[in-house]
């Protein structure tokens, strides 16, 4: 058995060679050409069965699809656990041969591979001048002292070590900014389990606000945020612990779980607008991954509308035609989950009920909200016929 594994283990390195080839780069076709582009166009030329069309416009350099999960379907934890470790092991091997010069044959340099060979930036400096200015405009986020110390700690800790990887630090942020709702999720269940109380429209609303930071997260793994090792297991390990400690902290105070949530979510609206101002130029020229694009203009948006609390429903269809329309729809996105914090904490100290925007159209119903309700459900129902007559389509093609 010992064997078996070292044999699992150990099998990347028998590819590995210490000249670096040329190969391929998995990147994006950006305006004026450049190497690594060209070499990524003469890759999508040569391939056999390569189409053009809406997905093919660029958006295929991309990283989608790519996963680092241990594996692709429910197995037991013994399964995920061993499968995972191996996996990440070869990672390890992979990373630790490359920085003393040995190399697969498809080995690709880091700058010439996503997130880098986009050669967007992050000044931290900016970042902290965005939040002065927005402190000196709106206020300082009321909080304790130890989650203010915490946040400042964290906020030194992430310009030190993402300094000049801005997409990294994004995936990191989203990684984080997902557990909180996991957490309120998970202690709603717990006082209603115990009959203690029970918070269905702030259920709803923190479902709501996970799925927006899940796709966050899945952007930017199409981005290559994910695409370093050490980023990953820093990630996973912070994020869970922070589960456990905010478990608590709520246990508590939901009040004071729900603040330090809005000083992170304000951090992320200064960092995600500086990255705009600094990289407009370059975002406007690339297109929006596939996940982006079908998060943000797809039929089904009920999840998108519900975390916005501020807003009517279908107020808020923003466009999704440029990268920098993506992180423009992130950073607005933050922007509500910072309203949405505020409203959970008057609920937690004053009582005044968080209700969902689907709720709140339901208990008004006019004649104008009907007519509504059936658009949406016409344009939901047509988007669900155009799907499965393409994948229809699709099937019928494979056999024949």
């Amino acid at each position: 058995m010992k064997a078996v594994f070292c044999a699992l283990l150990l099998s990347p390195i028998s590819a590995f060679h210490v000249p670096r080839q040329s190969s391929p780069v998995r990147a994006l076709v950006l305006p004026p050409p450049s190497p690594w582009a060209l070499r990524s166009t003469q890759e999508k030329e040569s391939s056999p069965g390569t189409e053009s069309g809406p997905e093919s416009n660029g958006t295929s350099f991309y990283l989608e699809g790519k996963s680092n999960f241990g594996s692709d379907k429910p197995a037991s934890s013994f399964i995920l656990g061993s499968t995972f470790f191996v996996k990440q092991s070869k990672e390890i091997i992979k990373e630790g041969l490359a920085k003393v010069g040995i190399t697969g044959k498809d080995y690709i340099p880091p700058e010439e591979s996503l997130p880098l060979c986009l050669g967007l930036r992050l000044s931290n400096e900016a970042v902290k001048e965005a939040e002065r200015k927005r402190e000196e405009r709106d206020g300082r986020v009321e909080t304790n002292v130890v989650s203010r110390t915490l946040y400042d700690v964290g906020c030194l800790f992430l310009d030190k070590f993402f300094d000049e990887r801005p997409i990294a630090r994004f995936w990191f942020l989203e990684i984080i900014a997902r557990i909180p709702y996991f957490t309120y999720v998970s202690m709603l269940h717990l006082y209603e389990s115990f009959g203690w109380w029970r918070g269905i429209q702030l259920r709803k609303v923190h479902n709501a606000q996970d799925d927006n930071e899940l796709h966050h997260l899945l952007i930017m793994e199409s981005l290559g945020g994910d695409d370093i090792w050490k980023d990953r297991f820093l990630g996973y390990h912070v994020a869970f612990g922070y589960y456990w400690i905010l478990c608590a902290v709520y246990l508590f105070s939901p009040a004071v779980a729900y603040e330090f949530m809005e000083l992170l979510e304000s951090h992320a609206v200064d960092t995600y607008g500086t990255f705009l101002k600094e990289n407009k130029d370059k975002l406007m020229q690339l297109p929006p991954p596939t996940v982006a694009r079908k998060y943000y203009t797809s039929a089904d948006l009920y999840l998108f509308d519900e975390f916005q609390v501020s807003k009517n429903i279908g107020t808020r269809r923003p466009p999704c035609d440029s990268l920098y329309d993506v992180f423009k729809n992130i950073c607005d996105d933050e922007a509500e989950h910072v309203k949405t914090m505020v409203a959970c904490q008057d609920y937690a100290r004053l009582g005044e009920l968080v209700v969902s925007p689907h709720a709140v159209l339901e208990d008004t119903p006019g004649e104008m909200d009907m007519d509504q309700k059936r658009k949406n459900w016409k344009e939901w129902a047509q988007s669900v016929n155009e799907m499965s007559s393409y994948e229809s389509s699709e099937g019928a093609s494979d056999f024949e």
